[in-house]
């Protein structure tokens, strides 16, 4: 029996440490209006809520909800340096969304774009293109074009 890979990361400022065991449930490029506000385009590595385990003081930030669903996110960063460590969605999706760009030796591999009609940056990459996100996420499955 094979062990799972574990990925750890950290904050800017190295107070915070995140630990990720397997790999994520879904890899995706995330270009919603919230991502972009939050700090960019959002390089989305989601792991099931129970893989992640965090170390140090975080500071909460509740998104309100998009229009039409019950729960928002729960971004969170840094309580010492302010930088962004995830995103949890225990609630709609029982997914945590940790900062790809913090975890030490991860390779960000997208399978595919959500929430592409709020798109600033139109990518050519070959990629599906989610209007919102996937059904298995709460999305409608609607398709865009590149």
């Amino acid at each position: 029996m094979s062990e799972e890979k574990t990925y750890t990361g950290r904050c800017y400022c190295g107070a915070v440490k995140v630990t990720a065991v397997g790999e994520p449930a879904a890899v995706a490029v995330c270009h919603c209006r919230d991502c972009s506000r939050w700090g960019g385009i959002n390089m989305a590595s989601l792991w099931p809520c129970e893989k992640v385990t965090v170390e140090g003081d975080l500071v909460e930030f509740t998104n309100p909800p998009p229009e039409g669903k019950p729960k928002g996110s729960n971004r969170k960063t840094c309580a010492k340096c302010r930088s962004n460590v995830l995103n949890d969605h225990p609630d709609t999706m029982k997914l945590t969304d940790v900062v790809s760009g913090i975890m030490d030796g991860y390779e960000f591999k997208p399978k595919m774009h959500i929430n592409y009609s709020e798109a600033i940056w139109k990518v050519k990459d070959g990629l599906p293109k989610f209007a919102t996100m996937p059904a298995a996420f709460g999305g409608d499955d609607k398709m865009l074009e590149e």
